[in-house]
């Protein structure tokens, strides 16, 4: 399987790969190799939960999230927006109000990248609290 671009690469250090997961890991590899690791780990666990539950939704949420990750990967201005604000978060106290902004801007780092890969009749994926699964590299 193959990466077809969906718009030209002029948004982002890539075109964006379609949403299936050779897909996926292909464009990571090209553009966030370290996180390979990452992303097969937590595609081993989904399907094992789709195969426990016989239930596609992990999956179907897998693609979601990673999609989202290799979005803001690819794309230089989500990805530095995101780092600023990890940073803040991990370094700010909880009680200042700068940590709670911070937060909030790795929720629309989340939230734009989402919405930017939900693509046709996949309804809004707008995330309302961070998870373990919608922000990894947070927890």
């Amino acid at each position: 399987m193959s990466v077809h671009p969906v718009e030209p690469p002029a948004g982002g250090l890539i075109p964006r790969p379609e949403r299936s997961p050779e897909a996926l890991r292909i464009a990571l590899a090209r553009i966030a190799p370290h996180r390979l690791g990452e992303m097969e780990q937590q595609k081993n666990e989904a399907f094992a939960l789709a195969a426990e539950h016989n239930n596609l939704g992990p999956i179907r949420q897998w693609l979601t999230i990673w999609a989202a990750e290799v979005e803001i990967e690819r794309r230089p201005d989500l990805a530095t927006r995101r780092r600023n604000a990890e940073h803040a978060a991990h370094t700010l106290d909880k009680d200042d109000p700068a940590w709670r902004a911070a937060m909030d801007e790795i929720l629309a780092v989340l939230n734009e990248a989402r919405e930017a890969t939900a693509g046709a009749g996949r309804g809004s994926t707008t995330l309302t609290k961070i998870t373990s699964w919608a922000a990894p590299r947070l927890l």
